[in-house]
């Protein structure tokens, strides 16, 4: 049984998905989870999919998708729960390095000082300020943070992309995007994409 609230959710995403060319399918039909296994979000096999909606182009060679992912991490004695909206592509039309964006902490701050792994743009320093970047090939992943994306990030905060190849996710984490604003995320998820796209 859904909870009302639960149930407002899923409308608001079936009024976006009509509003958006997308089709609400509600569960995972189309084993989507199974592309995202490399992800470091969906590790954790006990995660569960909700509200899935998703839209394919034509060709076949472009999906997007808009969902919320709950998963639960056991810590011994207790257990701590996320959940979060999120924002996939497995596109042809990307070819990214393998890579990890997420919001700086004081421990990626020590761990920088140490000289341990973050690639930062001495000329973009809000981004390098706001954001932890790692993946094993920093010149090629230097090559797919141009300007565009460089500015872009400079600007807002909080947010972390995970990319490989023709697969790319963005959410804030643990952060389940409020009804009202599914719309803007989805259209937000959709720039960012723009920009990491092959030129």
């Amino acid at each position: 049984m859904f909870s009302k609230k639960e149930e407002a959710r899923t409308d608001k995403y079936k009024l976006v998905s009509a509003a958006n060319e997308l089709k609400y399918l509600g569960k995972d039909e189309f084993g989507t989870k199974a592309y995202l296994k490399s992800f470091k979000l969906f590790k954790n096999g006990s995660g569960k999919i909700r509200n899935f909606t998703q839209k394919k182009s034509h060709s076949l060679d472009e999906e997007i998708s808009l969902f919320d992912y709950k998963y639960t991490i056991s810590t011994g004695k207790s257990s701590i729960t996320y959940d979060q909206t999120i924002f996939f592509v497995n596109s042809k039309n990307l070819g990214l390095p393998e890579f990890l964006m997420k919001p700086e902490n004081i421990g990626h701050k020590i761990a920088a000082y140490l000289g341990w792994e973050d690639i930062d743009f001495e000329a973009y320093p809000s981004f390098s300020e706001n954001y932890h970047l790692s993946g094993d090939d920093e010149d090629y992943i230097r090559h797919h943070f141009n300007d565009g994306v460089l500015k872009f990030f400079s600007k807002t905060s909080g947010w972390t992309v995970e990319a490989v190849n023709y697969y790319l996710v963005f959410y804030a984490h643990n952060n389940l995007v409020p009804e009202n604003i599914l719309a803007d995320f989805y259209r937000l998820g959709c720039g960012v994409y723009e920009l990491f796209k092959s030129k």
